[in-house]
């Protein structure tokens, strides 16, 4: 026990500082709001009882006796090391010059592991605020900080929140801690606009009943409805998700995804004033450059009801879904066209999207804070980190666990849910790096490099650094947890090395789609008129035969028109060669030569017209039957000449997998082939074509299809697409048996050995968005 001199100063608790009781998990809690600054803090009861002896009269050897007083075993170090928290936490004031316990445990810098936070500033659009538990087997107090909103995402954890109980500065900051200090300024920048109570009275003036008893059964009618009506259509509102893929909709899905989150936030905002909880500052943050709204309802957590705070943590989802469910019955009722399409991107936007993100439990957004409600775990991610840091530091380095600030399922409850978010949060904010990385070129090497050093580097270092001086060293500088830590270290070392140069034991797959051998099909040659058709469909033709005459008179007349200008050019120039008049002579001579090419054309195009087989085959086609009288424009299919029992297998090998393609080739090994609708077959891949190509070979390989490769428009016609990436191909013949199984059309994949390494193939599947 460390006693206070008797002319140490005194400690007085803030007159801004206002407490509530609240009953969690079966205990009582007291929550802390400091006024002057808006944060939240929780306390447990011993905790409280230190703090309502901080009236300026009692010392900290009072305090500690008071405590034994009343059967509480805290030492007198114990006393000084919460006080200090409470003074770097700027919840009580100093009367003179802090003792040196005090002085010590204000200024010493805390580290945590990766995986662990001690205060946490919320991440994403928030509509309440993190309060940590009750820290009961050590003396100290966790903060809630107001919300910083990044984007739809949650933050891996990172050294320190701009929102948290800072520690003392150094007089003189070094460079590098400047530099670090910069770094999170890279990547958020929050602008408050305007205080959002007033707005949100108004907005609950008229939208309050919303989230009435009555408001939310006609909300689960609207949304039950709406969910019916896409779950009947499903297919086609299938078919409007693969337009998300067309970059000519990314301006209009932008404004789509803005108002959306205008509405989220509104959401939050009249829910809460509806509960009669005081909205903070509206604003704007912009995370990695992409601006995104926000709205302080930190205030909620003033309530005690559970069920009015996960109502407000769930207002924005709330509101998005009715949108959502509203907009799918405007694509209902709406005829086709381009507001039909709007009204399907609205849903998509709306609702799965937002129910992916937000109403995820993963991230720290709106699904987090109401399975912190449901469960009764304030601050559920920094327990579950904090007790899986401990219980990893456990296993890998000998070090004692820590005890758990939880008591019985909720521990490991906790536990789970921080590994499981961890993955989930590696995948999705490399993802998000290396995207931010690849989209903004210089400046965004420039933020993924910041983020990457603040979210994961720095982490990790200080948790290192944390074990590296856990105990003091002994023989040659090491202990017993720098040894184990070398061994781990050394372990990984050997893994990163096995899994860059080995061949992956996996497989990677490249898209195949099945058509037939050397098919005829047959299009209109210029706008004409469909005047006979002598086959029908399903019958054997030879080739030669005649299937289809079609009539194109104006075609005719202009080729007339052209024959008549041929013979005056023609007879023009040897007019004016006789006249002694040679350039004449060659202008009109060069006319006719033009006019003699037209002619050729208009030929060709005419003697089309009688459409003959160019193969021996069956006659395939779904309107052969309505053609004739019917008018056809240029490029119209009228039908086609195939052999259902010759189909060959068209293969689209992207550049990055043609060496794994050709190993395949050279070990001559059989790859299998699944094909949508669950058939596999088996088939030795043939050789590649020499060329590269960007021409989209097959429709059904166009994600805008339902495919599984990008596509772009082209330059110069807006109407047709290409395929962004070089693509080389191949085709291997089927036998007639596999042929008569399959159909065509159908898209597929053939599997075939990965010749990468493991890493290299993670590397590339993050890169390429899984």
């Amino acid at each position: 026990m460390v006693p206070s001199p008797p002319s140490s100063p005194l400690i007085i608790l803030d007159s801004d500082v206002r407490f509530v009781t609240r009953d969690i998990g079966g205990r009582t809690t007291y929550v802390a709001h400091h006024q002057a600054t808006g944060k939240f803090f929780q306390f447990g009861p011993q905790e409280y009882r230190i703090a309502t002896l901080l009236d300026g009269i009692h010392s900290i050897t009072d305090i500690q006796q008071a405590l034994a007083t009343d059967g509480i075993d805290w030492s007198g170090e114990d006393v000084a090391k919460f006080i200090a928290q409470l003074v770097r936490s700027q919840l009580a004031l100093v009367k003179g010059e802090l003792p040196a316990p005090l002085a010590s445990q204000s200024t010493a810098p805390s580290v945590t592991p990766p995986i662990q936070t001690s205060s946490s500033s919320r991440q994403g659009t928030s509509s309440k605020q993190d309060i940590p538990a009750e820290p009961k087997p050590t003396p100290q107090i966790l903060e809630a900080s107001p919300p910083t909103p990044p984007p739809e995402t949650s933050t891996p954890p990172t050294p320190s929140s701009p929102h948290s109980p800072s520690t003392s500065p150094a007089p003189h900051a070094s460079g590098l801690t400047r530099l670090i200090s910069f770094l999170p300024l890279l990547i958020c920048q929050r602008i408050p606009l305007f205080r959002g109570d007033r707005f949100a009275t108004r907005l609950e003036k008229h939208f309050g009943r919303s989230f009435s008893p009555m408001g939310m059964v006609l909300w689960g009618v609207l949304v039950a409805s709406g969910l019916m009506l896409v779950y009947g259509h499903w297919h086609a509102f299938m078919a409007e998700i693969r337009q998300l893929f067309d970059p000519q909709l990314w301006p209009i899905m932008t404004v789509i995804w803005i108002f959306s989150k205008a509405i989220h936030e509104s959401g939050h905002a009249t829910c809460a004033k509806h509960h009669g909880v005081k909205v903070g500052g509206i604003g704007i943050t912009f995370f990695f450059l992409a601006p995104l709204a926000y709205v302080d309802v930190t205030d909620a957590w003033r309530l005690k009801s559970r069920f009015k705070r996960v109502q407000i943590a769930l207002g924005g989802v709330y509101w998005e879904l009715a949108i959502a469910s509203i907009a799918a019955w405007a694509w209902w009722f709406m005829p086709d066209g381009y507001m039909k399409h709007l009204s399907a991107q609205i849903f998509l936007i709306s609702g799965p999207a937002t129910l992916l993100v937000n109403a995820n439990p993963l991230l720290r957004l709106d699904g987090y804070y109401v399975l912190s409600d449901l469960t009764d775990i304030p601050n559920l991610r920094m327990h579950g980190r904090r007790d899986l840091g401990s219980y990893l530091e456990r296993v890998f380095f000998g070090i004692p666990q820590s005890r758990s600030l939880l008591s019985g399922w909720r521990s490991r409850f906790a536990m789970i849910h921080a590994a499981c978010s961890i993955v989930f949060q590696f995948f999705w904010m490399g993802g998000l790096i290396i995207g931010v990385a690849y989209w903004a070129q210089g400046l965004g090497m420039l933020l993924a490099v910041a983020a990457a050093v603040m979210w994961f580097a720095l982490p990790t270092v200080r948790w290192l650094y944390r074990v590296w001086t856990y105990a003091p060293s002994e023989y040659l500088g090491l202990n017993h947890y720098r040894r184990r830590l070398l061994l781990h270290a050394s372990f990984l070392i050997v893994l990163l090395q096995h899994l860059g140069t080995y061949s992956s034991p996996l497989d990677r797959r490249v898209p195949v789609v099945v058509r037939f051998q050397d098919e005829q099909i047959a299009r209109s040659p210029s706008d004409a008129f469909v005047q006979s058709v002598f086959v029908e469909r399903g019958q054997y033709v030879e080739r030669g035969t005649v299937l289809m005459q079609l009539t194109a008179p104006e075609t005719v007349v202009r080729r007339d028109k052209k024959l008549d200008d041929f013979e005056l050019a023609t007879m023009m120039a040897v007019q004016m060669r006789r006249q002694g008049e040679l350039s004449k002579a060659a202008s009109h001579a060069e006319n006719a030569e033009s006019l003699h090419r037209q002619l050729d054309e208009l030929d060709e195009q005419i003697s089309q017209l009688t459409v003959v087989a160019s193969r021996k085959g069956y006659v395939e086609g779904r309107q052969i039957a309505t053609l004739p009288g019917r008018f056809v424009s240029q490029g119209f299919e009228l039908l086609r000449v195939c052999d259902p029992r010759e189909k060959e297998l068209l293969t689209v090998i992207p550049e990055d997998d043609v060496d794994a393609y050709q190993e395949a080739i050279a070990s001559k090994a059989v790859a299998r082939v699944r094909l949508r609708g669950g058939k596999r077959i088996s088939t030795q891949p043939a050789a590649l074509r020499p060329r590269a190509f960007q021409t989209l070979v097959h429709p059904a390989f166009a994600a805008t299809s339902g495919g599984p490769l990008a596509v772009e428009p082209l330059p110069n016609d807006t109407n047709h697409v290409r395929l962004v990436q070089p693509h080389l191909e191949s085709i291997t013949p089927l036998d007639p048996i596999t042929s008569a199984e399959v159909r065509s059309g159908q898209l597929g994949t053939m599997t075939i050995h990965d010749n990468r390494p493991l890493l290299s193939r993670w590397i590339e599947s993050i890169k390429n968005g899984g």
